[in-house]
């Protein structure tokens, strides 16, 4: 008998995928297994996700019980923004031991609850549940006039990609938990996993480009070499990467423990970045509009052919695919 272990999370969504009715999933107009589902109402969009782990595999050694709920606030609030829509309420279910306290109880929902404030955000509550294995899922809802970003559509050779911020600083934290580093060296890789935050600029960025220059768009949770990959495969193109912004304390780190900084910077995943791809014929634009968004950069563009690629030392490598999967991994 086939078991989950042996095909890993991707292939059982595909699983799911094909069981489900066509006739439900078309009420979708983001396709299935994007960031988000939306629907239309009327002449309103309803964008909602839902996102969530178990305790177990999100806990670095350094984090507590309010950076995890913290954590699981901004996974869901990412997947609406990276849609060029507002989130603006989120909702919660929780599974914890009967023996845990209430304290920390306590800790994951001011977590959760200063998280979405921080993403200006409402917390409305949820379900609690009783549990061997602990867990939190966080449901996110907000509201549309125009089409949400898809991960799917047309692109074109030379068509743009920008992402936000530096990368390197998770892929640092996974070296630092699994081989026991001392974090406390390592303020900014600290800062970032207790409490990251997701670019709230997103929004106004995609308004000022405009739907006609934002083709695509995915968070980069699962890391940027998966999060490629992922549009990759769905819009049957290629990508070439010129540009990695890596952040100065990562490089740093690799330097120190003899590691590839690109490495960190292409495996962390969970930094809840934008990764966008815009219209070749929108570049002057975009180049304007970047004027005002300096956390943004170009970082590569669309190739007609399959595969992720990045000019590494002058010259192009292919990149894998690898990263967490749940089921997998071990």
């Amino acid at each position: 008998m086939v078991k989950l272990r042996d095909v890993g999370e991707k292939e059982a969504i595909k699983l799911i995928g094909k069981v489900l009715f066509k006739r439900d999933l078309k009420y979708n107009v983001l396709g299935f297994n994007d960031d988000a589902i939306a629907l239309k109402i009327n002449n309103l969009y309803v964008v909602f996700n839902i996102d969530g782990f178990t305790l177990k595999y999100a806990k670095y050694y350094w984090l507590n019980h309010y950076d995890l709920g913290w954590k699981a606030s901004a996974s869901a609030i990412s997947d609406i923004i990276v849609k060029g829509v507002k989130p603006e309420a989120i909702v919660t279910s929780l599974g914890l031991r009967k023996n845990r306290s209430l304290k920390v109880l306590r800790k994951i929902i001011r977590g959760i609850r200063d998280s979405a404030r921080h993403h200006n955000v409402k917390y409305l509550g949820g379900d609690l549940n009783e549990a061997h294995e602990e867990w939190i899922s966080v449901a996110c809802i907000g509201f549309s006039e125009k089409k949400p970003v898809p991960r799917k559509a047309r692109l074109s050779e030379g068509d743009l990609v920008i992402s936000y911020g530096k990368y390197g600083l998770t892929g640092a934290a996974l070296h630092a938990h699994y081989n026991k580093v001392n974090i406390y060296s390592w303020g900014k890789v600290v800062k970032v996993t207790r409490k990251p935050k997701v670019p709230m600029e997103t929004l106004n960025l995609i308004h000022y480009l405009g739907r006609r220059c934002v083709l695509a768009s995915i968070d980069s949770s699962d890391g940027l070499a998966e999060s490629l990959t992922e549009l990759m495969e769905i819009n049957n193109v290629g990508f070439l990467v010129e540009n990695v912004p890596i952040d100065p304390e990562a490089l740093e780190y690799a330097r120190t423990y003899g590691l590839d900084p690109l490495e960190l910077a292409l495996y962390g995943g969970e930094e809840f970045y934008p990764i966008l791809v815009i219209k070749k014929t929108c570049e002057s634009k975009l180049k304007e509009v970047l004027k005002n968004h300096s956390g943004f950069e170009i970082i590569g563009r669309v190739l007609p052919r399959k595969g992720v690629y990045i000019r590494k030392n002058g010259k192009v490598v292919k990149i894998t695919k690898r990263g967490w999967e749940y089921f997998k991994n071990k």
